[in-house]
């Protein structure tokens, strides 16, 4: 055992045994890890990187006289290790010299973490991969090494060994073999079982752990660790069920898509939509950059993909009720299948060609306002059916799935205006609430408050404004975050709507619930934005998963598009162009009076305006083309610096904690000591029946005095040192109150000057903080200031008698100006 725990090192068999023993125990504990790695290469590359390690850990404690030199030897036999992995992979280029191999290494290191990355269980590993697996295994053994033979902390050691059975978790969640978890249980308890059964004498000196030497009722303590055992086992399921338990978001929207979303033949799409329990967000969170489908359009402004429409408002969550279409009279935004514009003639549809990468379902997803579907595939023309009201377009059944898939849809172009919008009243508008729709009623109080307070704002008179001002308010007064969670026991709304973050689901049912409390029926729709530019196609991807609102305007223009989320979401979103009446009161132009025919130089300037028009879009693409983001190998370099600085700053504060409760940890051992010293026993004063003498009582008095002055004073020059310190990084809003003890006055007026100075702030003085400070003045006065008491007369102690010392071990009482001591300590501590 390291000399620094008070113990000798480890020696002879001790240290071979045991040695020995945790390299078992780390092969033991690698069992999970078969899970991932094919055949027995979790075995072979365990047994590679732990065995020269432990083993040369023996030797070097053999060898050398000071034990500190054996892990620094040891990180010098893992770089050793490395380099011959390295070289028996082919790895080294070693013909190019040393400087080269060195110069390689950051490339390994690159190629390695890719590929274990990147890999799917089982993983056949390659060469980078395999230093990589090596060399952690290999550290993972030094650091046990360290807690386990140097250290002596087998619970940790334990914990470790045992903690294996969760690495496949984040790859295999449907767990493994029964081998693959009692393994790493047999390993943690026999290094937790060989803590009791060393014998050496001198390693056990002095060690107060209660675990230390051999158990001394092996049955009845075998008895009781498999009672307890019984206990958690049959007590779990039942206390399981009976705690508290997180209450579900009540306005995060429930994607209302079932598993048939999930299409065997493909990648699945992950939770962008699978069932009813996972939301957009978590699909955002969890699912890789999937590409779901690549299309080219003609439309300018490519429009959100819509697959599913949510019209009704349950009072917890928004779903699509029980399947069928609510019975609305017919408007623009209806998908229609007849090719025809609303407005009469075809010239003005758009055309989009859509090709599936990647989805499973029983949606396709659609533009808005479409007016023809079509597909080469007669099994997908079969199985299609446009839900008008909805926007949807419904599969029945495709034998051959949705991977691979190509449809045509024709859409038309919204032609409405915001003067037309604002026109429209809550009377014209409220059709769909006798259809099913979510009603004003079911609308929560705060969102109605929210909503009014907000339209008085900003004086909107009418719905368009109203909904221009909420979408205004969401998107400039709130911020974006995938991995905000509402407080346990809060109302998820009012918990959204006071901390302004949330997720897109967040943003667009709360935008629907205050559009409806101002008369206006309002749906939230579940689909993607339009994804991003690939050339002169577009490619949609999981990333682009998204949520939106729609409000009527009556059957004339139909549900109209906002978007409430702000633009930090960085999944495609963007305000609606006619939503965005800053851009269009820009576009607005004065009409002058001019001649029909055009000059020669009004052709010439229109001929140059174009032209500029033309490059100045040409340079946006551009420009929108260079700026899409930083290169894979800037964002990977970011990465990595990233997480070396959060490691290191990791590294410096767990030691920076260690050394503070080590020292705080020696600072209280120090004072029970000196206050056991002192309360220990009475001396050669002390009555037969062990009652003090009053000589004795007051010398005790004086000495306790002492004591406890001394710690006042200490005190006070930590608390003034942290403040100077902390000061000097401005850690401090309102710098506490600056204490002292001022020595030249007499102990009762210097320490009631202190309290009178910690009275002003925080906490409050009491009566009894005085009464506790006048005793310690009086005792520190008597001992500072008095005549001295005269030296006990020397008698020795009779025999069985118990020493201070062992007094104080066995829990002597307390010296009654400990408990003043350490009530105005805490003042000191706690003043503002």
């Amino acid at each position: 055992m390291s000399p620094l725990m008070g113990r000798p090192s480890l020696e002879g068999p001790h240290l071979t045994g045991r040695a020995l023993l945790l390299l078992v125990a780390l092969l033991l504990a690698a069992a999970p890890t078969s899970q991932l790695l094919a055949g027995a290469s979790w075995l072979v590359l365990t047994l590679t990187g732990a065995a020269p390690v432990i083993l040369g850990g023996i030797v070097l404690r053999h060898l050398l006289s000071r034990t500190a030199l054996v892990p620094l030897l040891q990180l010098v036999l893992i770089l050793v290790l490395m380099l011959v992995v390295e070289t028996a992979q082919g790895l080294a280029p070693w013909s190019d010299g040393p400087v080269a191999v060195l110069a390689s290494q950051l490339e390994v290191l690159r190629l390695g973490v890719q590929e274990l990355a990147s890999g799917l269980p089982p993983l056949v590993l390659g060469g980078p991969g395999t230093v990589i697996i090596v060399v952690l295994v290999a550290l993972l053994a030094l650091l046990l090494d360290l807690l386990y033979l140097d250290l002596g902390w087998h619970t940790p050691t334990a914990l470790l060994l045992m903690g294996t059975v969760l690495v496949p978790a984040l790859q295999q969640p449907s767990g493994g073999a029964w081998w693959q978890v009692a393994a790493p249980v047999a390993a943690g308890a026999a290094v937790l079982a060989v803590r009791t059964v060393h014998g050496d004498p001198r390693y056990l000196e002095g060690d107060r752990r209660p675990q230390a030497g051999p158990v001394p009722a092996p049955g009845r303590t075998l008895g009781a660790a498999v009672l307890c055992v019984a206990l958690v086992a049959a007590g779990a399921p039942v206390l399981g069920a009976a705690l508290p338990q997180l209450v579900p978001p009540r306005i995060a929207l429930n994607v209302d898509v079932l598993n048939r979303w999930k299409d065997p033949d493909t990648p699945q799409l992950g939770p962008v939509m699978i069932d009813d329990d996972v939301s957009v967000r978590r699909s955002l969170l969890e699912q890789s950059d999937t590409e779901v489908l690549r299309y080219t359009t003609t439309a300018e402004d490519p429009s959100y993909l819509r697959l599913r429409t949510l019209n009704r408002f349950d009072g917890e969550t928004f779903h699509a009720g029980d399947g069928e279409e609510p019975d609305l009279v017919s408007s623009f935004s209806d998908a229609r299948d007849d090719g025809r514009a609303v407005s009469g003639g075809t010239g003005d549809l758009e055309e989009t060609d859509v090709q599936v990468m990647s989805l499973g379902g029983d949606r396709l997803p659609m533009p808005e306002n479409v007016r023809e579907v079509s597909s080469p595939t007669p099994a997908l023309e079969r199985a299609l059916t446009l839900r008008p009201v909805d926007g949807e377009a419904a599969l029945e059944f495709v034998p051959e799935g949705l991977t691979g898939q190509q449809y045509t849809v024709l859409s038309e172009p919204r032609s409405s205006t915001p003067e037309q919008l604002r026109a429209v009243t809550p009377a014209a508008a409220s059709a769909p609430f006798d259809t099913g729709y979510t009603d004003r009623a079911e609308v929560p109080q705060v969102a109605a408050d929210l909503a009014e307070q907000l339209v008085q704002d900003a004086g909107a008179e009418n719905g368009f404004d109203a909904a221009v001002a909420f979408q205004d308010y969401f998107r400039t007064a709130f911020a974006y975050s995938l991995t905000v969670n509402t407080p346990p026991g809060e109302e998820p709304l009012e918990s959204f709507l006071e901390d302004r973050i949330g997720y897109c689901e967040q943003f667009a049912s709360t935008f629907a619930l205050m559009m409806t409390a101002q008369g206006y029926p309002t749906r939230v729709v579940i689909g993607f934005t339009a994804g991003d530019a690939d050339g002169d196609e577009r490619t949609v991807s999981a990333r682009n998963a998204h949520a939106w609102p729609e409000v009527w305007f009556g059957p004339e223009h139909g549900w109209v598009q906002f978007e409430p989320t702000p633009a930090a979401a960085n999944n495609g979103v963007r305000t609606p162009e006619l939503t965005d009446l800053s851009a269009s009161e820009e576009d607005v132009e004065t009409p002058e009076t001019t001649s029909d025919t055009p000059t020669a130089d009004e052709e010439s300037a229109s001929s140059e305006e174009g032209t500029t028009e033309e490059q100045s879009s040409a340079s946006t693409e551009e420009d929108e083309t260079a700026e899409q983001g930083p290169s894979p190998q800037t964002v990977q370099r970011i990465e990595w610096g990233t997480v070396s600085v959060l490691g290191l700053g990791a590294l410096l504060a767990a030691t920076a904690a260690a050394v503070v409760l080590v020292i705080r940890r020696r600072r209280i051992r120090s004072r029970e000591e000196r206050w056991a010293a002192l309360a220990g026993g009475a001396g050669p004063g002390a009555a037969s029946d062990g009652s003090l003498s009053a000589l004795e009582a007051e010398r005790l008095r004086r000495a306790a005095g002492e004591l406890a002055w001394s710690e006042l004073t200490h005190e006070l020059e930590v608390r003034s040192t942290a403040i100077r310190w902390l000061g000097l990084t401005g850690a401090w809003g309102r710098p506490p109150t600056r204490l002292a003890m001022d020595t030249a006055l007499p102990p009762h007026r210097a320490v009631e000057a202190l309290l009178d100075r910690i009275a002003e702030g925080t906490p409050e003085v009491t009566a009894e903080d005085r009464a506790a400070a006048a005793r310690l003045a009086d005792a520190h006065t008597a001992a500072a200031y008095a005549a001295p008491l005269p030296e006990p007369a020397t008698v020795s102690a009779p025999s069985g008698t118990a020493s201070p010392s062992d007094d104080a071990a066995g829990g002597t009482a307390q010296h009654p100006l400990r408990r003043d001591a350490d009530r105005i300590v805490e003042l000191i501590r706690t003043a503002r």
